[in-house]
């Protein structure tokens, strides 16, 4: 996940001249879409907390689909992240988090997640509750659906020319760019080119060989909540598509 959101970064110094922002759109307490905040910054140290309460936790859920090496490409990372007053919250009593019927490690933050194939928790609904002490708050969301490349295909022959067409789905969240590269060079594609869910790239630049196409895109989807509210219950994450390419 640390090497994925290392090659995102990368990806959105590339497409910063089209955007922005390499983040999400703001929705107040209850929802937000993005990149999650870096509670790991240096000079956010962590809090020591026995069971705190809900109202003294800013939880927020993120969701990260695909990946740029083929390990990752097909796995989907939910992570639980818990801060207080800004600060990332290190758990050190009794608190315990259960979602579906699992339980999820708040003392052990490696293991403070949900790690699966795409094909299997794409558009599933996750029902967790977090307790500690007497006190207890549920929350609920489903994740959405994974972006994809839909032509060309992997691993297929691509014309190099000025206007390569790529077709893509993004129905689960918000384009943020499109890229094409080769091992010494990369074009940004022109989206919605010439019609919705296409994009166009020129490349007629490329040198023949191995090369590939990425895309990433924030995720939309909302998380609701009952019982005793947390200080904040905030959603974000990152899709990524890619397909490798043989230019010709």
């Amino acid at each position: 996940c640390i090497r994925d959101r290392c090659l995102l970064a990368a990806l959105c110094l590339v497409v910063s001249s089209l955007f922005a922002a390499c983040g999400g759109q703001g929705g107040g307490d209850v929802h937000t879409t993005g990149i999650p905040p870096d509670h790991s910054s240096v000079g956010v140290p962590p809090i020591v907390l026995h069971d705190p309460s809900p109202g003294q936790l800013e939880a927020f859920v993120d969701v990260t689909m695909g990946g740029y090496d083929p390990t990752s490409r097909e796995l989907t990372h939910i992570a639980f992240i818990f801060s207080s007053n800004g600060h990332p919250v290190q758990f050190a009593g009794h608190e315990q988090l259960v979602c579906n019927g699992k339980a999820i490690s708040l003392h052990n933050p490696q293991a403070q997640n949900i790690e699966g194939a795409t094909s299997a928790l794409a558009g599933q609904t996750f029902h967790c509750t977090y307790s500690a002490s007497h006190a207890s708050a549920a929350l609920t969301f489903s994740v959405p659906r994974a972006p994809a490349i839909r032509s060309p295909q992997e691993q297929a022959q691509v014309p190099r020319s000025k206007n390569t067409i790529v077709a893509y789905d993004t129905q689960g969240g918000t384009l943020m760019g499109m890229v094409a590269l080769t091992p010494s060079g990369k074009a940004i594609a022109r989206l919605d080119t010439p019609g919705a869910g296409q994009a166009t790239i020129d490349t007629s630049a490329f040198p023949a060989g191995a090369g590939s196409i990425s895309l990433t895109e924030t995720l939309n989807f909302r998380a609701t909540q009952s019982g005793t509210a947390f200080a904040s219950l905030k959603t974000g994450g990152m899709g990524i598509a890619m397909i490798e390419v043989n230019w010709v």
